[in-house]
């Protein structure tokens, strides 16, 4: 007799907003098919109330929009990430009244009505654990809404908590540096502390990029599985200078009662209306090329966090410099003075020293093609 399984479908970040009002999932719901488990991190606000945070950029849709996700087949939301409270506390309760009344799980924070900071789900005898954690991106909630910090203490004794309860755990972290293609080698160790306590799983967003996917013992760890169905702009999708914010991927995992049986991989681009799509045979193999040589320093255990800065410097500087500017210009001086701290941080001091490294290297390959 065979042994029964689940198919846990999980995909990455989620705005529900498109151009000319389109269909938000209408492109790829046929990769669906089959799903037990549908999950996303839901990257947006769903209220028109409450103060807009003071950020460069804020998240946030019409409630109504909801129904793509009911329609879709999502059963599981990740609402731990740096924009659930773009609208405050007003625009973050009525979120969670709209997410409860449509009958969709939610996990990552909550409130005094709705605690889901952590759901399990039971399909064909099988019972799937889901936590969801964010580094932060907001200052301290207002009293009565809580949002899952990542702490690796409280992570461990959370997964300890639901071992005897499932046969597998998935955690989604929403961690990372936004646009940049690796991990940090402090998040490689710590995912990987985490499936030696028990997870199953762990699916990363918040870079808004593919990053590697390595099966570590067990377990599988996607560290940023990008954008899924996301705003991008035109100098993101094409040209030399392409940030990769259009390319994506459905993963695909497979689960039985012992843990985790297989994962398969469709690649999946995002058009200018905002809506994923299933590209032609020589993209996905492109896109599938590309999470392959990202994923390579994981596997080849050559992942040193000078090498990681160097690769990492230029666009976490330099981006995060568009949106304090654009901060600034909004909001005044003490956006200033917060942009100046920022300046002389440890992290970015230690950006300063990666860009210098790998400017020095690019010089020094420059004079050797001239010698030879």
């Amino acid at each position: 007799m065979a042994e029964s399984k689940i198919r846990l479908i999980a995909v990455g970040d989620i705005c529900l907003q498109t151009k000319n009002g389109e269909h938000p999932f209408q492109k790829v719901s046929q990769a669906f098919y089959g799903k037990d488990i549908l999950f996303a991190n839901l990257e947006t606000v769903l209220s028109n109330q409450g103060k807009e945070a003071e950020k460069a950029v804020q998240l946030y849709t019409s409630p109504d929009k909801v129904k793509y996700l009911k329609e879709s087949g999502f059963d599981v939301l990740n609402i731990a990430n740096n924009h659930i409270m773009d609208l405050g506390s007003q625009g973050f309760h009525e979120m969670l009244e709209v997410l409860n009344r449509n009958s969709l799980t939610f996990i990552g924070a909550g409130n005094m009505r709705f605690s889901q900071s952590r759901a399990i789900v039971e399909r064909n005898g099988i019972k799937v654990g889901f936590l969801g954690y964010s580094e932060g991106g907001y200052r301290k909630s207002a009293e009565g809404i809580f949002i899952n910090r990542i702490d690796e203490d409280k992570i461990i004794e959370d997964i300890r908590r639901l071992t005897s309860q499932c046969n597998a755990i998935v955690i989604s972290l929403h961690w990372g540096i936004e646009k940049v293609f690796y991990p940090s080698p402090k998040q490689v160790k710590f995912a990987r502390r985490l499936i030696d306590s028990g997870a199953t799983v762990i699916l990363g967003h918040h870079p808004h990029v593919l990053q590697g996917i390595e099966r570590y013992k067990s377990g599988l760890i996607a560290y940023s599985l990008g954008n899924f169905q996301f705003v991008v702009v035109p100098d993101e999708c094409s040209g030399e200078r392409t940030k990769r914010t259009n390319e994506s991927i459905i993963l695909s995992l497979d689960i039985c009662k012992d843990g985790l049986v297989g994962h398969h991989i469709i690649p999946v681009k995002i058009g200018m209306d905002f809506v994923p799509y299933l590209p032609v045979k020589t993209e996905q193999e492109e896109i599938l090329r590309f999470l392959r040589h990202v994923s390579e320093p994981l596997n080849s255990g050559n992942f040193r966090e000078s090498w990681w800065f160097e690769e990492i410097a230029e666009e976490y500087f330099f981006g995060n410099m568009k949106s304090w500017i654009i901060r600034i210009k909004k909001y005044g001086i003490k956006h200033f003075i917060q942009c100046v701290r920022w300046l002389i941080s440890p992290f970015v001091i230690k950006c300063y020293v990666g860009m210098l490294r790998r400017r020095m290297k690019k010089h020094d390959q420059r004079l050797l093609k001239r010698r030879s």
